[in-house]
């Protein structure tokens, strides 16, 4: 057992590496019902993906290598038993995490076949497509569109980022476009309030 060192005022904290936690997947209501496995498996699965994101851009990298499928969609590649060893848990609490992202629509999952690992589609959380939604829109106002309802918008809410499908849409209240978002606290989006 290794004993307890504290971190002292006068040293660099930058020290270690770390994986980035999405706030809003602790904070928001839409994910509440994520386990901190689910939270975490997330996470790692980003960490990853950042890394085919950067394999995609190297030439040196062959085609088959860069993470990507024929329609442009990133994926990444974890073994369950490899991820149960990183969160140190096992089978049954990692499957319930994949269930868990797979209900949120922050994961799909396409089958390899056998022996081989499924191909992990990570999703974008709430904020990410909301954010592109309000882009998107503000984009089309100012180019004298005023078409906002545009089917390029829609299909890219509902198909690319699968968040906005048929069931979530009637038992969620992350249905962006219905929603009522007058009482809504903008300011809890802000990190440095006074």
């Amino acid at each position: 057992m290794l004993n307890f060192v504290p971190h002292k005022f006068n040293e660099n904290y930058n020290k270690v590496k770390f994986y980035r936690v999405n706030k809003e997947l602790c904070e928001s209501k839409v994910y509440s019902k994520l386990s901190p496995t689910a939270i975490l498996l997330y996470s790692l699965l980003c960490d990853r993906l950042s890394l085919a994101y950067s394999n995609a851009n190297d030439e040196k990298i062959s085609k088959n290598n860069k993470y990507c499928d024929e329609d442009g969609n990133m994926y990444v590649i974890f073994t369950r038993i490899g991820l149960q060893e990183k969160l140190h848990v096992g089978k049954s609490a990692i499957a319930s995490a994949f269930k868990q992202l797979e209900n949120a629509n922050l994961i799909k999952e396409k089958f390899q076949g056998r022996n081989r690992p499924n191909k992990i589609y990570v999703g974008k959380t709430f904020s990410e497509i909301s954010g592109e939604f309000i882009k998107a829109t503000s984009e089309n106002q100012s180019s004298g569109d005023t078409n906002l309802g545009s089917p390029d918008v829609r299909k890219s809410d509902a198909n690319k980022n699968s968040i906005l499908n048929y069931e979530n849409k009637k038992k969620s209240s992350a249905n962006f476009e219905q929603r009522d978002w007058s009482d809504y606290d903008w300011d809890s989006l802000y990190t440095n309030k006074d």
